[in-house]
């Protein structure tokens, strides 16, 4: 695979913008537009009809089951992309198709089949759509993910890929959490707002241009020489062997559970956030906005600062005071409860200072899932001479599906319904509760690493 120029690098970090864009607005907002649980203002807007058109309770299932088999397709997908044999590589044609695939379930989640109270068609129809969307989302997403390792010359063009990308992340989630809301507070509704952004999807094509892999087919060696028989090497890595081989790092061991742990409690807060600030913390949409902007917009220097104690501690020390200030971010977001702080204006400092101090969490947070396991990928590809970068990513993303599957599929979907004391808020609110404690863990966790991530990225 040709690789990347140092000015070509930013433009590759792009393409997966818009891909992840949808995924986040289906998974935020989307599917809690479905349900009117939790939300407590601009009900009209935040919703598809101001009305539950899912039932509850199999829906979560639906979701649950979307989540699971996105995990059970990840190794069997990223095995087929290894082995793909076409006239155009392995990569773009993984990545198209998965694109087209996602693209169109996405828009048709915005249409359901009945707009009837807890309609049980809607849940079936919109869990299998939801089911469609995740597993080719994740298609196109490992395909791209999985040339870090390959189309970048060396370990500083790779730290500044991941990086990059971090920064192209951290506009979208702006995008998504800041800006949104402010639409919504205008009276656009949700499920316009979501189709608005379906053509963003086309970002990928970026990398469909960019990738420049010499075709897979049989007899293809002879044409191409030495570049297409390092391809036909990695093509011998069976899924059963990749699998012993991509388990068999410790450090890639110690990641999963890391990963594992703190991406429970970070999946439940971005799927509820807007329900949370809306329902107990009761702001409105433009509020909701000046939370959510205190908690992106200051990530690009927080990334910096993040990249500046790494480089002073060490890759451990720099992750664990980063999950350290999510959690303390969360505290501050607890805080801000409706029936503790009656004042608005009290609700909104609390809330934007929590945003502001989990900045510094989300920074790290977006960095680590494609930084660890490339660098891990290309750690082995220098010892071995062998890679399969995707492996990587499909064994996290499994990881990524189960606490899907647990956290947003059936605790959070559930969790918005329970009330205490007729309190009809405390489902939602006790959501924070779980986010520290998940972060907590996730601290303890980093102590699994092997010791040379103590001087990891260290100057």
């Amino acid at each position: 695979m040709r690789k990347l120029t140092r000015k070509q690098i930013p433009l590759f970090a792009f393409a997966s913008f818009g891909p992840c864009m949808l995924s986040t607005i289906i998974s935020v907002y989307l599917v809690d537009a479905l349900q009117t649980a939790g939300f407590g203002s601009d009900l009209e807007h935040w919703t598809f009809a101001s009305k539950t058109i899912v039932a509850v309770g199999l829906f979560s299932i639906m979701k649950a089951i979307s989540s699971l088999m996105d995990g059970l397709v990840e190794v069997p997908v990223a095995t087929i992309v290894q082995n793909l044999k076409t006239p155009w590589g392995k990569r773009r044609p993984a990545i198209l198709v998965g694109t087209i695939v996602m693209t169109l379930a996405y828009v048709l989640f915005c249409f359901p089949i009945s707009y009837e109270e807890n309609s049980v068609a809607n849940s079936i129809y919109l869990g299998i759509l939801l089911t469609v969307f995740v597993s080719f989302f994740t298609l196109a997403i490992n395909a791209l993910f999985g040339t870090y390792a390959e189309i970048t010359a060396n370990d500083n063009d790779r730290l500044l890929l991941t990086n990059v990308k971090a920064a192209f992340d951290t506009i979208q989630y702006s995008i998504a959490y800041a800006l949104i809301p402010v639409f919504i507070g205008f009276g656009i509704n949700i499920r316009q707002i979501g189709l608005y952004f379906a053509p963003l999807s086309l970002t990928i094509l970026i990398a469909v241009f960019l990738i420049k892999e010499n075709s897979t087919m049989p007899g293809a060696v002879a044409k191409y020489g030495e570049n297409v028989g390092q391809v036909a090497e990695e093509e011998k890595i069976g899924m059963v062997d990749g699998l012993r081989m991509t388990l068999s790092s410790k450090a890639f061991r110690a990641w999963l559970v890391i990963h594992g742990c703190f991406n429970l409690g970070l999946q439940m807060f971005l799927s509820g956030q807007n329900v949370l600030i809306s329902g107990p913390m009761g702001l409105n949409g433009f509020q909701i906005a000046i939370i959510n902007s205190s908690a992106f917009a200051p990530v690009p220097l927080m990334l910096i600062f993040y990249r500046m104690v790494m480089a002073k501690k060490g890759y451990r020390f720099a992750f664990q005071s980063a999950l350290a200030a999510f959690a303390l971010g969360m505290v501050f977001m607890c805080l801000a409860y409706v029936q503790w702080f009656p004042d608005v204006t009290v609700r909104l400092i609390l809330g934007a200072t929590g945003g502001v101090v989990s900045s510094y969490g989300i920074g790290a947070f977006f960095s680590a899932p494609t930084a660890m396991p490339t660098q891990i990928a290309a750690d082995e590809m220098k010892r071995t001479g062998k890679s399969h970068p995707s492996m990587y990513f499909a064994i996290q993303g499994i990881v990524n599906s189960l606490v899907g599957a647990i956290g947003p599929g059936l605790i959070w979907v559930n969790l918005r319904n329970v009330s205490l004391n007729g309190n009809d808020l405390f489902g939602t609110h006790a959501m924070t509760y779980i986010v520290i404690i998940f972060c907590v863990l996730a601290i303890l966790a980093c102590n699994l690493l092997p010791k040379e991530y103590d001087k990891l990225g260290r100057k």
